[in-house]
């Protein structure tokens, strides 16, 4: 595949359809212009409760002034409803976020911004009576550039459909049970599957210690068993992260404490210990601890202080880390590679060809640093990793290319290959 055809490629990867609940949402030229859709599943289509709600939906939407609304007004034609057209934007679902850059997870305030976002706009969506009750994944949008949180179809204006596992099918498991079992969307519902969600969005990163009580009491079976508000729902959150920080905030002031105490006593001038010698007309009793026996100086007994750090958990979260940047560095290998080893540049002009060698070596430089970085890995453990994705993507492309080529630069051994792991080298010697 040539560079032309991999931008084609790419470009029509992303007018992929992406599958909601409701049914495909994709870009559509209209007006020669680009425009977000969505176009419905049949089976909701032939309901006319669904159709009806539909409409009441875009025009109670239309009132809401909020910037993590998605408006939208209704298509239709001779035949009836058939999908829905979106307000201009550029967004995508979370769960191709995720799918496409998992290690975002681990970005500066990612989680943090997105949790707070969802748990403002639910609040005010309740102030209005309206309550989501689904957020799954692709149920929920992120706004391309600064992954702002937003919203479409609101579950509460189809309560009047029966069939709720009809209305949900594929993703039931972020819905409340109670309301797949016919019952009416309240506050609680939005607590569970919110709870569902943040299940989701920690899968990779791996969920806090300290709010699996908080995520187990939103999402039990038993509505009057969970928090009964968003509200509560996300104080007691803030409660349990403010809690670990106390705790690590502790246990540093401790760990500062004995290094000072160490210190103390490592400056002080050491003692001569002069022997006691009893007087011979002493009586001896048969009790040592009358005689002076001290157990924790004569057996050499003393406190265990003795700090334990979690080494496995230290190593599950490197090796999450590492998963993360070998799935990402992969791809951008692959993007990079593929430009040099194809047969229109292997078989060209070998100054050509060169020169694109080189630029690929600079950029996948700059890539892996970037990507470490993000990841969380050391600059000369994202180096050793880089070196072998980058072998075995180069000998995959060659393979690829084979030898149907007899001319050119692939006649000989290229130099571009020991550019490429130029960077590696040296890390790999020590």
């Amino acid at each position: 595949m040539n560079y032309e055809e991999l931008l084609e490629s790419r470009n029509g990867a992303a007018m992929k359809k992406e599958q909601m609940p409701f049914g495909s949402f994709y870009k559509k030229m209209q007006d020669k212009k680009y425009t977000n859709v969505v176009d419905l599943r049949s089976e909701l289509l032939n309901s006319l409760v669904f159709n009806e709600a539909l409409v009441a939906e875009s025009q109670a939407v239309a009132q809401l002034n909020n910037n993590h609304q998605i408006h939208f007004s209704v298509n239709a034609d001779s035949a009836g409803i058939y999908g829905i057209t979106l307000e201009p934007g550029n967004y995508h679902t979370y769960e191709r976020l995720l799918d496409e850059n998992p290690a975002i997870v681990a970005g500066k305030g990612f989680i943090d911004n997105t949790v707070t976002q969802l748990f403002e706009f639910t609040e005010y969506l309740h102030e209005h009576g309206i309550y989501h009750v689904c957020y799954a994944p692709n149920n929920l949008f992120a706004r391309k550039g600064d992954n702002s949180m937003m919203m479409l179809f609101h579950g509460s204006a189809y309560d009047n459909i029966r069939d709720k596992k009809m209305l949900y099918l594929g993703v039931e498991q972020y819905v409340a049970p109670e309301v797949l079992d016919g019952s009416t969307a309240d506050a609680r519902s939005d607590v569970y599957s919110l709870g569902r969600f943040l299940e989701f969005l920690y899968r990779d990163s791996g969920l806090p210690f300290e709010q699996k009580s908080v995520l187990k009491k939103a999402t039990e079976a038993d509505p009057e068993k969970r928090y009964q508000t968003v509200t509560e729902m996300q104080s007691a959150m803030k409660q349990r992260s403010n809690t670990r920080k106390f705790v690590f905030t502790l246990i540093g002031a401790l760990l500062a404490t004995l290094i000072f105490v160490g210190m103390f006593f490592s400056l002080v001038p050491e003692q001569e210990d002069i022997e006691y010698v009893a007087p011979v007309e002493e009586k001896q009793t048969d009790d040592l601890l009358d005689d002076g026996f001290d157990p924790t100086t004569e057996l050499g007994a003393v406190p265990d202080t003795t700090i334990k750090v979690d080494e496995k958990k230290m190593k599950e979260f490197e090796a999450k880390a590492e998963q993360i940047f070998r799935k990402q560095f992969a791809k951008e290998a692959e993007r990079i590679l593929s430009r040099v080893y194809n047969s229109d540049k292997m078989n060209g002009d070998e100054n050509a060809f060169m020169a694109l060698s080189s630029s690929a070596n600079e950029e996948l430089m700059r890539k892996q640093g970037e990507m470490a970085g993000q990841a969380g890995l050391s600059n000369t453990k994202g180096q050793r990793i880089a070196s072998e994705i980058i072998d075995q993507v180069t000998n995959r492309l060659k393979a690829k290319v084979g030898s149907s080529s007899s001319k050119g630069i692939q006649r000989e051994q290229t130099s571009d290959e020991s550019q490429i792991k130029s960077m590696v080298d040296p890390i790999n010697q020590e």
